[in-house]
């Protein structure tokens, strides 16, 4: 093995709806339950940076769910680079560019799926989203931005709703599930110390197939098309402000675009652009 330090950077992306106990009330800062996400999001977090770090990684959080700090940095070890706050861009992967492979920590179901608190994005403003006409999780729309950067996708933990899409798309990652939805607000499951435990075959798997040459980018679409159907005929409205961006429905917008990034850059300002209008539009009723 490689000493430490010298075997290159791992990046490490969290959510929190597929973290176990994950019940929809705890999501924001508001919520009498948002401490109890905290102190899971840091433990899982801290678990997996330990393991990478003692094996001679470097690694990246980057801290990716709602107003994006959840996780403690108190609570990380050394040799972890934190990635945190809203909004920036490209959210969900900023500083993943370069890595050796990512893992994707916390991860749930697609928008009007399965699965607690299933969304893609932005569950205020975004009722759908396809990525060349399939439906698509912010898995999938990741595991695609990465995969043009050249960054593979080892292990996925989160909502067992996901299991079927990783194997679909990356087959090569590992699956660990930390929760199974048991409707939109309440899931179950497994006890934190399993979790953990799992978490750490998955990684110790991971890491194993990436030694042996078994990860691989996955290859975006040529001229990625990125619908977004919005809860509202007002966001698509605001959405087809944006110069190339096409209405294509009474509550649907659309941006075909050169490379996978500028597809996610202008789904993002979709997605602002209407969140904003919807948020106007709601403060006047």
């Amino acid at each position: 093995m490689a000493g430490r330090g010298e075997r290159g950077r791992v990046f490490v992306s969290v959510d929190a709806e597929g973290l176990p106990f994950a019940v929809a009330p705890w999501m924001t800062p508001r919520s009498p339950l948002f401490g109890e996400l905290r102190r899971v999001a840091t433990r899982l977090v801290a678990a997996v940076a330990e393991r990478l770090t003692a094996h001679g990684w470097r690694v990246v959080v980057a801290d990716s769910h709602g107003y994006m700090v959840n996780a403690d940095p108190l609570g990380l070890p050394r040799g972890v680079t934190i990635v945190r706050g809203f909004p920036r861009t490209l959210s969900m992967l900023t500083g993943a560019r370069g890595a050796a492979f990512a893992v994707m920590l916390g991860y749930h179901g697609a928008a009007s799926g399965y699965g607690v608190f299933s969304h893609t994005y932005s569950s205020r403003a975004v009722h759908r989203v396809r990525l060349g006409g399939e439906a698509a999780s912010e898995y999938l729309l990741n595991a695609a931005l990465l995969g043009e950067w050249g960054v593979p996708v080892a292990l996925v933990a989160g909502a067992a709703e996901l299991r079927g899409e990783v194997e679909k798309h990356t087959p090569w990652a590992v699956f660990v599930e930390l929760n199974r939805g048991a409707g939109y607000a309440a899931s179950v499951s497994p006890s934190l110390d399993e979790a953990l435990e799992a978490l750490a075959e998955g990684l110790r798997e991971a890491e194993e197939r990436h030694s042996r040459g078994m990860l691989r980018p996955l290859e975006p679409p040529e001229r990625p098309r990125l619908c977004v159907e919005f809860q509202s005929p007002l966001g698509a409205e605001a959405a087809s402000l944006i110069p190339g961006v096409e209405r294509v429905g009474g509550a649907e917008a659309c941006c075909t675009a050169e490379s996978m990034e500028e597809a996610m850059k202008c789904m993002e300002a979709m997605v602002y652009l209407a969140a904003w209008a919807l948020d106007t539009a709601r403060s006047q009723l």
